[in-house]
């Protein structure tokens, strides 16, 4: 154990001299997290994603419920059309920011009461707790929507209106998703960037040979790596919640103590995949291409920078077979909607069976040279 942990003091020591390491590993996570906290806490959509239940069901109604999807000769429209039958999905979607607002055009909705000459009815609007800019810019787009309809009866008086109704449920922000994401972009760095480059580059310098000459075993080498950068991730993941906290007023709803458990397990899964890299690889080189091919489809493809739900379902299946996607889901759920780690379960299922595989593959992979 003395040296083991004679080795981890090596390592972060190492860690700090090279600036290079400290801006990939430290630096870059903390400056993602203020450019796409800036960026989705405006909260600016070219189009807002919205349910549309048409309980009226006649000519009208439908005739309506096409109004709202409508395009301009651009293309563009203000709604974009989220198909879903049942209410209480859209109300749980609507919580998690998949679904900005929900639109009932209820029963009897566009018929023509007794004693009334034309059409009438009020739109209902129910957004997110806590929300009410967003429930009113789309309170404001519909209006603007049934006054053009008013107009079109030629009617002094306001047949249709728009009514609003904050959920209960408090519903996340754009933020929210982004910060787990982001968190799970800092676990893969840590078990990608560090030990991926440094033990190529001590084979290229001999120094591998003479660890492997010296009465350090394979494991002590290995767990002294490993203990380095989860002591370097403490840090910096505690820097981006600070400044989560501090800067963007992330709301925690999970428990602390279960994020911290399951970001570890994460990290020590993908440092199997920095042990493959650095074991297999002849040198820096190869080990730099070999990270980029492995991160850069992990990046984009596993909900870090933008949710999953946002992407085309291709890449949604394509997102379940990477390993840092249970990662990210798993900090998602547990920050964002309180899970405990039974309920990620199946995220750490997943995390489990990667880290078998790629531990066993790294450690037969592993070359002294």
């Amino acid at each position: 154990m003395r040296t083991i942990l004679a080795l981890t003091r090596a390592n972060i020591l190492r860690f700090f001299r090279d600036k290079t390491y400290i801006f990939f590993m430290g630096i870059m996570p903390v400056l993602f997290l203020v450019i796409f906290g800036m960026l989705y806490s405006s909260g600016s959509f070219s189009a807002l994603p919205v349910v549309v239940f048409d309980k009226a069901d006649n000519e009208f109604s439908q005739q309506f419920a096409e109004m709202i999807f409508a395009e301009d000769e651009e293309g563009n429209a203000v709604f974009m059309r989220v198909e879903i039958e049942d209410r209480e999905e859209a109300n749980e979607r609507m919580t998690r920011s998949e679904v900005t607002a929900i639109i009932v055009l209820p029963e009897g909705f566009g018929a023509v009461r007794e004693g009334e000459m034309v059409p009438s009815g009020e739109v209902q609007v129910y957004y997110r707790g806590g929300d009410a800019q967003v429930g009113q810019i789309v309170e404001a787009i519909l209006q603007s929507m049934m006054d053009e309809v008013n107009r079109s009866l030629g009617q002094q008086e306001p047949f249709f209106s728009v009514s609003t109704e904050e959920m209960n449920e408090q519903g996340l922000t754009n933020f929210d998703y982004v910060f787990a994401g982001l968190l799970g972009y800092t676990i893969m760095t840590l078990g990608f960037i560090g030990i991926s480059n440094l033990v190529p580059a001590d084979k290229e310098s001999g120094s591998m040979k003479r660890i492997q000459a010296s009465p350090v075993r394979a494991t002590q080498f290995v767990i002294s790596y490993l203990l380095s950068y989860l002591a370097i991730g403490v840090l910096v993941m505690t820097i981006m919640v600070a400044v989560g906290l501090t800067v963007f007023d992330f709301q925690m709803r999970g428990s602390w103590l279960t994020m911290a458990v399951f970001s570890l397990i994460g990290t020590v899964m993908m440092f199997g995949f920095g042990l493959l890299i650095a074991g297999a690889a002849k040198n820096e080189a190869q080990a730099s291409a070999a990270s980029n091919l492995l991160m850069m489809p992990m990046m984009f493809l596993s909900g870090v920078f933008f949710p999953l739900f946002m992407m085309p379902e291709a890449v949604q299946a394509i997102a379940g077979f990477i390993p840092l996607t249970p990662i990210v889901e798993g900090l998602r759920l547990i920050l964002t909607e309180n899970f405990s780690l039974v309920g990620v379960a199946p995220q750490l299922g997943i995390i489990a069976a990667w880290g078998v595989v790629i531990y066993a593959v790294g450690i037969k992979l592993f070359r002294w040279e």
